[in-house]
């Protein structure tokens, strides 16, 4: 399959393809990690064993990223992201041998491995060949595909566990994965997917100092949304309403909805053109949440809250592939992720201690507070550093 674009084009059959190779890798994750606390019950696990088991999987995470950078970025990522993939699938049907809590803590500490560097593969992958002239959209669009498994994929990994038991899970979260590496051995790039970056590029790096100004503030956002989710389940029934379905239902299709036009707007404008208003509805989010006197408060929180989470995700990571060089496109993708996750850790451990002294409404009102002074905060630093760049641009032009 030939990978030499058009100068601007999108939807190739390369990009369509890694498109559900994304899509059936987070389908089968999140299939797994949705009922993974179930699962952990069900082995005689309590609430200890289960954060034990979700962090085991973030630390290894966060670990492996780097190291994941700097190999995608020294070898052929394809070759990489294929082996990783048969590992996963591996893993996936380890797990209906596993019956004991320190066992599932090791086996999801290697599964957290090998899906830093699947999941920073494909990204890097679909990167490599979208122009930079319209990163932005095509990112946007990409990530629809996460966002398409996240819907469907609890809601049909519940059914399967609930009409056929775990083992049966397990088999369908191995075929998603094997489905997708089947994909990705089918699709074939020539060109600098499959070489080796060349000797005169700079050397490949664990850390990339360009992609980390993104990454730092992917992980103040990660760490609000993740906290503002926490406890939406609970405070949904609180406030009145049956369930968090439709707060969750309408944040997805919020977050689907503006993820193609935030990216292009990162385009077409100056980066702050999108994101200090992103942020600025993201405290309105935590707003409505504080407030939330009714029904109607929630549901408007959930709109802003994935309109701002999608646009915020998706413009930050296009901002933070274009300001590196394709060569460093493996180590861009790590140092965002490996920002995002450390972030997306921290923050439902603050919204449980915070719930504890203040309850929750007091938890989203602290939150209210540290997004608006982010806002605030990248409001003014932006403004400050393209004060700087215009006048350097005037300056060296007399």
């Amino acid at each position: 399959m030939s990978s030499r674009l058009g100068r601007d084009t999108l939807l190739t059959p390369l990009f369509v393809g890694f498109f559900f190779v994304q899509f059936l890798s987070f389908f089968g994750f999140q299939m797994l990690n949705t009922n993974m606390s179930l699962y952990v019950a069900k082995i005689g696990g309590g609430n200890r064993a289960v954060g034990f088991v979700a962090c085991a999987m973030t630390l290894a995470m966060v670990l492996s990223r780097p190291l994941a950078g700097m190999l995608l970025d020294s070898y052929s990522r394809r070759r990489i992201l294929i082996p990783a993939q048969a590992c996963i699938i591996c893993i996936m049907v380890a797990y209906r041998y596993i019956h004991s809590i320190p066992a599932l803590i090791v086996l999801r500490a290697v599964h957290g491995f090998f899906w830093a560097f699947s999941a920073t593969a494909v990204t890097a992958i679909v990167a490599e060949f979208l122009p930079r002239s319209r990163m932005g959209e095509g990112m946007g669009i990409f990530t629809i595909a996460i966002g398409l498994s996240m819907s469907a994929a609890p809601a049909i990994g519940f059914s399967t566990v609930s009409s056929s038991g775990f083992p049966a899970l397990f088999k369908l979260c191995a075929v998603a994965v094997a489905c997708a590496m089947g994909l990705s051995i089918f699709l074939r790039p020539s060109g600098p997917v499959e070489q080796k970056p060349e000797k005169e590029s700079s050397k490949a790096v664990m850390f990339l100092p360009s992609a980390l100004p993104s990454g730092m503030l992917i992980a103040t956002v990660a760490f609000v949304s993740s906290a503002i989710m926490s406890f939406i389940p609970f405070y949904s029934v609180d406030r009145g309403a049956r369930s968090a379905v439709p707060f969750f239902t309408l944040s997805a299709m919020a977050s689907l909805i503006v993820r193609p036009i935030s990216g292009k707007l990162v385009d077409s404008y100056p980066p702050r053109a999108v994101i200090f208003p992103s942020m600025l509805v993201l405290t309105l989010s935590c707003a409505a949440l504080a407030a939330a006197p009714f029904r109607g408060w929630m549901l408007t929180a959930a709109a802003a809250y994935g309109l701002s989470f999608g646009a915020l995700l998706g413009g930050l990571q296009a901002i933070s592939l274009t300001g590196a060089d394709r060569s460093h496109y493996g180590s861009a993708v790590a140092t965002f992720f490996l920002c995002f996750d450390i972030g997306n850790g921290i923050g439902p451990l603050f919204a449980g201690l915070s719930a504890d002294f203040c309850g929750y409404r007091g938890t989203y009102a602290a939150l209210t507070v540290l997004a608006c002074s982010l806002a605030v905060i990248y409001g003014v630093c932006s403004t400050i550093c393209e004060r700087k760049k215009l006048a350097k641009i005037a300056t060296s032009g007399r």
